[in-house]
């Protein structure tokens, strides 16, 4: 089998040379290509029904048969390549080969699918190439038994380079049943390296060198040569394909490496030096403030060397990038960035960074919201971040409640009115116009809230239960309607809503010990009513 260190060195060199070119393909769809070595009993064949290549699929391939009355399809007709036995004590061979022109490449190698299944132990194939017309075949590898189609790659002896030579398949057989399927062969390729120039990078960019190193490809067909084309440069070794060059000048420079083969002539591969100066130092101003403006004009000094880019990491559109004086549009609100990156080819770049701030960037992060209310809930508002020349301001444009602290960017927001508070973030910036959010959050009365009424009040002036108070009902439910009856029916407290809660008294006096009927009616949509008796004791 090919040696795998072989395989990886000729990976290795088709990755450095990257001239590959294919010397000799054949998928037998199209006839017998090859040259046939053989003995009259055995010999190769192409039929239709042999070729399944794994490489590219199709209907014929190359393989040894006996021949007969169904040739070249084995004795059931379906890719098997039975053939007849050697004599006794007879080894014979079978040699498939093709013509290489080979005298202008190197690094030769084949690829072929094969399947190799033989009977008997002592049936073998091999890869063969000859440097004489045939007369002397050398064993280049040994096959492994495949039963299944299977893909190789075999690299051919550096004595096949830049000369014509054969190669292909053998297979050696001494003892077989007639009716296996020994050896077969598709999708036969033959490829090699261009022996021509070769300078593997096209363009060269460095920065402010007077000495750099030049590379071409090997060559061994030949010799090779440096020139300089324009520009300015000195060769160390004119004649290595690796070298040297002195006294490099600014701008562009361009060198040829030429190689003179006398079987493959001249080749040229050319090569563009870019030696630029350093890029000069970026220097923008630091801050923009561009508060309300839709289009910014910003500028900085050209460069006396390289070429400036304005670039906006937020996506900003810039109208000229390469220009030091430009117009910004959609600037994002808030703070942005805007960048000046001077750079020259082969050179590290310099960059320098305006921050930009536009109003419109300011706002409550925490969404509106609702509160069931009688949870005495406390809620954290956040708004976005502010700088020193900022100054927050949280007050209420509708309802009210208490905040914990009015000039941070995070708040504590407690006590809140029942029904719908407006909690304004205010924003003002030194140079900037002011800016403001609002935060809508409704006090919401509990699905199962259910007033409690006391059944005894004792009016005395003590501050204990002086008054008939129904916890939260004012602010629950504003629109109720609250009367009070003594025991003969008659009123004594009317009120809509219940703000002033009852004291005990009708028109100012006292009314006597007894007990008292109120009637809640909450006027809430649905005809709520509540009624109940409620004492007085002096």
């Amino acid at each position: 089998m090919k040696k795998v260190a072989l395989l990886l060195f000729t990976l290795l060199n088709y990755s450095l040379y990257s001239q590959v070119v294919s010397l000799y393909s054949d998928d037998f769809e199209s006839g017998e290509n090859f040259t046939y070595i053989q003995t009259a009993v055995n010999t190769w064949r192409v039929a239709t029904c042999a070729g399944n290549g794994v490489s590219s699929p199709g209907t014929n391939a190359l393989y040894a048969s006996k021949g007969g009355s169904n040739p070249g399809c084995g004795t059931d007709g379906i890719d098997q390549y039975a053939f007849s036995a050697a004599p006794p004590s007879t080894t014979e061979r079978m040699t498939a080969y093709v013509s290489v022109d080979g005298k202008c490449t190197n690094n030769h190698a084949v690829t072929f699918d094969y399947k190799l299944n033989p009977s008997d132990g002592s049936n073998r194939a091999f890869v063969v190439y000859s440097l004489n017309g045939g007369a002397f075949w050398f064993v280049q590898d040994t096959l492994e038994n495949a039963a299944a189609w299977t893909t190789i790659t075999v690299p051919l002896s550096e004595t096949t380079y830049n000369q014509d030579f054969l190669v292909g398949v053998r297979f050696e057989y001494s003892n077989v049943s007639g009716s296996g399927d020994p050896f077969a062969v598709d999708n036969f390729e033959v490829n090699g390296i261009a022996a021509k120039a070769n300078i593997p990078l096209d363009t060269m960019a460095v920065c402010g060198q007077t000495t750099i190193v030049v590379t071409a490809d090997p060559y061994s067909g030949g010799t090779g040569n440096w020139f300089l084309l324009s520009g300015q440069g000195t060769f160390n070794n004119a004649a290595a394909n690796q070298t040297g060059v002195n006294n490099l000048a600014i701008g562009e420079s361009v060198f040829t490496w030429t190689v003179t083969s006398a079987n493959c002539g001249n080749s040229v591969d050319t090569i563009v030096i870019i030696n630029s100066l350093a890029p000069s130092n970026a220097n923008v101003q630091d801050t923009f403030y561009a508060c309300v403006a839709e289009q910014l004009n910003i500028s900085t000094s050209a460069p006396m060397a390289g070429i400036g880019t304005w670039t906006s990491p937020q996506g900003a559109t810039i109208a000229n990038p390469n220009s030091p004086a430009t117009v910004v549009t959609n600037v994002p609100n808030g703070w942005s960035q805007l960048i000046w990156t001077i750079s020259s080819p082969g050179c590290p770049s310099k960059a320098d960074t305006m921050d930009v701030f536009k109003t419109g960037g300011q706002s409550i992060l925490t969404a509106d919201t609702t509160i069931c209310f009688g949870t005495d809930a406390e809620l954290i508002v956040t708004a976005t971040p502010t700088d020193s020349l900022q100054t927050v301001n949280w007050l209420f444009g509708m309802g009210n409640g208490l905040i914990n602290e009015l000039t941070s960017d995070s708040v504590e927001v407690s006590g809140l009115q029942t029904g719908e508070n407006h909690l304004i973030y205010e924003v003002t910036h030194a140079l900037c116009p002011k800016e403001s959010d609002t935060l809508r959050i409704y006090i919401m009365p509990c699905e199962d809230f259910e007033p409690v009424f006391p059944t005894v009040i004792t009016p005395n002036g003590d501050g204990k239960n002086d008054l008939f108070i129904i916890h939260n009902l004012e602010k629950v439910y504003p629109k109720c309607q609250m009367t009070i009856f003594n025991r003969h029916g008659s009123i004594v407290y009317e009120s809509p809503g219940y703000t002033t809660p009852w004291d005990g008294t009708f028109k100012g006096e006292k009314l006597p010990m007894g007990t008292y009927f109120f009637k809640l009616e909450l006027n809430d949509g649905s005809n709520t009513i509540y009624n109940g008796p409620i004492s007085i004791i002096h």
